[in-house]
């Protein structure tokens, strides 16, 4: 089972971008896209983002350890989303 899914826009919907993984999620935040929803799936969380255009290469370079974001600014999301999560 794939941690993220692309999900189209339909009526009244824009294009978005859901993952589980919370360590993306963090530094999807640091790259500038709009965190749209969080919502329960069983015990777990979906991170549902604002899709962009270039979103499969943030991905990739992502996972692909070619990314860079302010660690600073990291940490500080790492710590807001981590209180999203339990107070959310």
């Amino acid at each position: 089972m794939s941690t993220e899914q692309a999900i189209r826009p339909g009526e009244g919907r824009r294009a978005a971008f859901e993952t589980r993984d919370f360590y993306l999620a963090c530094f999807l935040r640091c790259a500038g896209y709009e965190l749209l929803s969080l919502r329960a799936e069983g015990r777990r969380k979906v991170f549902v983002f604002q899709d962009r255009p270039r979103r499969r290469d943030d991905v990739i370079a992502f996972y692909g350890d070619a990314a860079t974001v302010r660690p600073q600014a990291f940490a500080a999301t790492i710590k807001d989303m981590k209180g999203l999560l339990h107070n959310g």
